[in-house]
């Protein structure tokens, strides 16, 4: 064992370190490193629990171990100590029937030592491997407990870290939404203001009044159109889901011709049937109306629109539906930012907007437990493809 200096020396280097750590991979080398010194062993571990498997994270040791594999918490002492909270010295490992020999044998481990970190619900352990047969003393047990617990809280410190930064960016987000939305409706508020006072003082040109009372109307119908769109994106993250087997396919052909209806151009639709998911409904149909509307809207400008609605891929538990466009595009580099509320990539304009649809669509998917992402190229259209959990089976 390393003496009284060296052992303290060896502790506070590591509750320095980890206190800055920023990031489990900073974390896991860190503990490693520091096991092995403490317990001046020949190797360690750091093991970390994902559901029903061992995740071997890291290690620090004279040979290879397991650094990157997964096992059954059945199968191997790291699950073992996990499962039974209980801290497992094993001075010779052929001689344990808790251990699974084959997978030691190609290995220099002779002996040894195993803590789960944190006692309630552990999340992972922490061991010490000899090459040689050994029974570490009740100082180096307690040295490596001490360790295993300072894991725990560094490990809950980046997860509070990261909720505090997830907010922050969700506050931010927020904040950079609600002054935009009252930029964009202080616009139409000043014209309907504005165009009132003129009616108010008379005009003796009636056509002229006329055009000012439906320059009124026009404005307060996009007021009310931010304002229902904003309230929409409120009430998908508030509503309560009831998921059932949506036909998107009937969906995209009532709106598709609702919106051909009201064009003044011919647009080629082309949508497959028989596109199934399971969602709710309600949120369904407002997801596949924002990304036609999407769709309709930006490739208006070309000779010849194109939208198309099919599936690419079916898969359990999600399939992947696509709604493409051969219209305006983007940048491939801005694709993440499609998503962000108030984000728009064009300007108003070239095409009207509130930076809320696609908002929207990807709150609805992402309720569901569904992805989305977007391809697409100046120019040459978009693509936006959907991974949706497919219809539960009746019984």
């Amino acid at each position: 064992m390393n003496s009284a200096s060296d052992t303290s020396a060896v502790l506070t280097e590591t509750v320095e370190l980890l206190s800055t750590a920023d990031s489990v991979e900073r974390v896991t080398d860190v503990v490693a490193t520091a096991a092995r010194n403490l317990m001046g062993s020949d190797g360690a571990t750091f093991v970390l629990r994902e559901d029903d498997k061992c995740f071997y994270a890291d290690e620090n040791a004279i040979g290879p171990l397991w650094k990157g594999s997964r096992f059954p918490l059945t199968a191997c002492i790291s699950g073992w100590s996990m499962l039974h909270k209980e801290t497992v010295l094993i001075s010779d490992i052929y001689e344990d029937p808790r251990i699974p020999h084959d997978a030691y044998r190609p290995t220099f481990v002779k002996s040894l030592a195993m803590v789960p970190i944190r006692k309630e619900a552990p999340i992972g352990a922490v061991g010490a491997y000899w090459s040689e047969s050994n029974t570490p003393s009740h100082e180096e047990v307690r040295l490596l407990e001490v360790l295993a617990n300072s894991a725990a809280v560094a490990l809950e410190n980046l997860e509070l870290r990261g909720t505090v930064g997830r907010r922050v960016a969700e506050r931010d987000e927020l904040e950079s939404a609600i002054h935009t939305l009252v930029h964009d409706l202080k616009g139409p508020l000043g014209a309907m203001m504005g165009y009132a006072e003129l009616l108010e003082e008379g005009v003796a040109d009636r056509e002229k009044a006329r055009q000012f009372a439906r320059t009124i109307v026009t404005a307060g119908e996009r007021l009310e159109e931010q304002i229902e769109r904003m309230l929409g994106l409120y009430r998908i993250t508030n509503t309560e889901l009831h998921p059932e087997a949506v036909d998107l396919s009937t969906i995209a052909a009532d709106i598709a011709e609702d919106l051909l209806r009201r064009s003044d151009r011919q647009v080629d639709v082309d949508i497959e049937s028989g596109l199934l998911a399971e969602l709710d409904p309600v949120l369904g149909h407002l997801m596949v109306q924002n990304l036609f509307e999407n769709a309709f809207k930006y490739s208006a400008r070309k000779d010849k629109p194109e939208v198309h609605f099919r599936r690419v891929e079916t898969a359990t538990p999600l399939s992947t539906f696509a709604v493409a466009d051969n219209g305006a595009g983007f940048d491939p580099a801005s694709a993440e930012l499609l998503f962000r509320p108030r984000v728009r990539l064009h300007a108003e304009s070239e095409f009207a907007g509130n930076g809320l649809g696609l908002a929207s669509v990807a709150r609805i998917v992402d309720l569901h437990g569904g992805t989305i992402r977007a391809e697409g190229q100046r120019g040459m259209g978009a693509t936006f493809y959907l991974g949706l959990p497919v219809p539960l089976p009746v019984s």
